[in-house]
Order: C-alpha cells, then structure tokens, then sequence
C-alpha cells in the first residue's frame, strides 16, 4: 500500500489578471501546512509570503532567474510553485528542488522524480478549474533525508 496521497479538487475558475491558482493555495495549506515561498506569477498569495518572479511583471518579493536562485540548499522549508504551462521547464525546476526542502508543483504534467534529486512524492491531486479548463496535477514532493 502507497503512503502517497491521492485526491481530486474540484475548484471554481480563478478571478486573476494574470495567473493564479484561486482555491488551491488554501487548500494547500489546509492539508499540507503553508509555503514560506511562492514561485511565479501570483496574484494571489496572502501577505507575509515570499514570491519569487523571474520577470517581476506581478511585483513580486523578488525578482530572480529561476535557473540561478541566489540562496543556499534548503533556504525555504515549503515552496509552492504554479509555472507557465507552455513546456515544463525543467532546469529551472530542479534549481527551485534546491532551495526549498518540500515543493509544490501545479502543472498540466507529472514531474519525474527522477528530476527531483533526493525527492519523495508526497501527494498528487487532479485539480479542475471550472469547464473547458486543462486538469491539473498538484504535486507535492520532499526531500528524503538521508
């Protein structure tokens, strides 16, 4: 038997200007706890969180290229991260994987762990944004100490 939870959330549409993921970053921290970190476009997220943005359009905490994040391994204790969904942007995944211990990831595709370095899956929860919209695939993944 799998320890990995699994779920499906159904959600109203988001009322976002840009991107945003409406319901599911408070039902995120209903069940999982609350991320100290935000990356991309969120218009969404309550104060006290940081952001991160790598083209600032949203004003974010900070701006800073997803590729070369300016902290240390495991600067961040829970990251939540809802990128484009144009291509999966890998390298910019796994340099986000580095600094957070536990990362949560909502995207149109299922990460491979094996891009995830040291990562075990905690969650995957199909997530729905109203009719005609992509279903999603929440992902929660964390670091397996060893």
């Amino acid at each position: 038997m799998s320890d990995i939870i699994f779920d499906f959330w159904a959600c109203q549409r988001p009322l976002t200007h840009h991107w945003g993921s409406g319901q599911v970053f408070d039902r995120i921290v209903k069940q999982f706890g609350s991320p100290d970190v935000a990356f991309g476009k969120q218009d969404q997220i309550p104060e006290g969180i940081i952001t991160i943005d790598n083209d600032g359009k949203v004003n974010p905490t900070i701006t800073a290229d997803w590729k070369r994040l300016p902290f240390e391994d495991n600067h961040f204790k829970f990251g939540y991260w809802d990128p484009p969904y144009d291509h999966l942007y890998k390298k910019e995944g796994q340099e986000i994987w580095r600094v957070c211990e536990k990362l949560a990831i909502l995207h149109t595709h299922m990460w491979p762990r094996a891009w995830l370095r040291g990562g075990e899956r905690v969650a995957v929860i199909a997530v729905t944004m109203g009719p005609m919209k992509a279903i999603r695939c929440l992902q929660i993944l964390k670091k397996v100490k060893s």
